[in-house]
Order: C-alpha cells, then structure tokens, then sequence
C-alpha cells in the first residue's frame, strides 16, 4: 500500500473515531442533562435542543467523512457530495455559538466585543453560503 492511501486510510479511521466518540458524548450529555436537569430556564429548552441537534450533525458528518476516506483508500470512491456540508455544519455551528453568546441565550461564562461578533457572524454566513453554492455549481 503507498503512502497516500495509508494516509487516506488513518485519516478516514481518525474521522469515524471522531465521529463515534462525539455521539457517545452526545448520549453522555443528554444522559446526564435528563437525570441531573440542564440547569437552564424553560425558555431555554429550544436553544439547548438546537445545540444538540448540531451537535449530531458535526458527530454525523465525521462518521460519513471517515467512511468516505476509507472508501477511497479501499479504491471504491463513493459518489461526490453536492452540497458542502462541512462548510454548512461549520459555518451552522458558529453561528449559533455567536447567536447564543450575543443574546444570552444560555448561560455561558465571558463576552464578546460587538465588532467580533459582527465579523464571526460575516464569516460563518459566507461559509454557509460556500457550502450552498457548491451544489448548484455545475460539475
């Protein structure tokens, strides 16, 4: 086996490691948050929910990139991805911690400064939009 599909190959191992061990602490911490209750006001409920459901979507894409890699290192390449999901999940992601920060959404501890705010959220929806443009870019 050359050096590039072994690289491949522990790559795409590490991802769906990744990927596993963020659903299982995902389970952990809806476990927990259950028994011990999630500290938050009920007004809270919605923005804990979206926040696990991001989460999953983060743990969920490094399982399928991780099977994507070894798929290629095993010299059956799956078809491509149209859209980019990394980029929408990571840009998703950001937003929301920004959003959640910003309001006081949840309790969190520190602040941002507006202008920081201002850029992360620029950035995070241009990366969203990257994502989305490449499912309608013609291939």
């Amino acid at each position: 086996m050359d050096a590039k599909r072994c690289a491949i190959q522990f790559c795409g191992w590490l991802a769906l490691i990744a990927g596993y061990g963020l659903a299982l602490l995902l389970i952990r911490g809806v476990f927990i948050g259950i028994t011990r209750g999630f500290g938050a006001a009920r007004s809270q409920a919605i923005w804990i929910v979206v926040a696990y459901l991001l989460y999953l979507a983060v743990a969920v894409y490094f399982f399928t990139l991780g099977r994507r890699a070894l798929s290629i290192a095993k010299g059956t390449p799956r078809a491509s991805v149209r859209f980019g999901w990394g980029r929408i999940v990571l840009g998703t992601t950001l937003l929301y911690t920004l959003a959640v920060v910003h309001f006081r959404l949840i309790p969190v501890h520190g602040g941002t400064t507006r202008m920081g705010v201002i850029i992360m959220a620029s950035v995070c929806c241009v990366v969203i939009l990257s994502g989305i443009w490449r499912g309608f870019r013609v291939h």
